[in-house]
């Protein structure tokens, strides 16, 4: 099982599979890198090379207690892809993995990116405060910490309904694949991360993310709604386009895999 040891030590499990053109994947806030599975598939074949990490706290890389911030993911993101040794590389991230590549440009430079996709972001703020008044609210966010604390499976129970969108094309089965990502997932990691990714304020990072950059979410999502995440991103990003699907939910990865696959696969020539 192929693990890179960041600067503190901690192993960061990750895959690489396939040859040309590099693709590096973000996963979501709980979630782990298997959530790409359905994308990876699409790539393969068509001559791409996919790089895929559990973020530390996450899946099969080791446990992490000790503090989260957006640039200490990033940063360990940086050291894969320094490890890695990989130019011209393509980013995608879900959720708030948009945030870790973001901030990965910010502290680390493009010299390596050639291009980003940004699937269902939770940026630029994604919670309330008093110069950005239509973010989600903060008692709403303590709820769902205070439920992750005492309840996880029901936490998803009661996150399940909307997640695929308004008409979900999925089996039961992923579902419960999906819930079992995440209850595999420590309760404070769980916690501290969804804190930390919704209070992460990127508005005056974005202008300066100077790669291309596509975009993609759903204008059902709840867990991320359009108007205050991805029309906000495409809109402060100096070069991006944005592709809104009717209906579609944060679980576009699923729901949406062989439409981003296609999109990734012209993108990248």
């Amino acid at each position: 099982m192929p693990t890179l040891a960041t600067s503190d030590r901690t192993g960061l499990f990750f895959t690489d599979e396939g040859t040309g053109s590099p693709t590096v994947f973000a996963h979501s806030w709980a979630l782990n890198s298997d959530q790409w599975h359905y994308i990876v598939a699409g790539l393969l074949d068509v001559g791409l090379r996919c790089v895929t990490y559990d973020r530390r706290g996450h899946g099969r890389s080791d446990r992490h207690g000790r503090g989260w911030d957006m640039d200490l993911l990033a940063d360990d993101l940086a050291q894969l892809v320094e490890h890695l040794d990989l130019t011209d590389l393509t980013f995608v991230g879900h959720s708030m993995g948009c945030g870790e590549i973001v901030r990965y440009v910010t502290r680390h430079g493009t010299h390596r990116v050639a291009r980003a996709v940004l699937l269902a972001p939770i940026m630029p703020l994604l919670v309330k405060t008093p110069d950005n008044p239509d973010g989600i609210d903060p008692a709403y966010l303590q709820a769902s910490v205070d439920l992750l604390k005492r309840d996880v499976p029901q936490w998803c129970a009661d996150n399940a309904a909307p997640y695929f969108g308004v008409h979900p094309n999925v089996s039961p089965g992923m579902t419960e694949w999906t819930t079992r990502q995440i209850v595999d997932t420590p309760v404070k990691t769980l916690v501290d991360t969804m804190i930390m990714g919704a209070q992460t304020d990127l508005r005056d990072e974005l202008p300066g993310f100077d790669v291309p950059t596509i975009v993609i979410h759903g204008d059902a999502d709840a867990s991320a709604p359009i108007d205050i995440t991805g029309r906000k991103t495409a809109a402060l990003l100096p070069d991006a386009r944005l592709i809104e699907l009717p209906d579609v939910g944060h679980g576009l990865y699923v729901t949406h895999a062989a439409q981003i696959a296609e999109e990734l696969r012209n993108f990248s020539r």
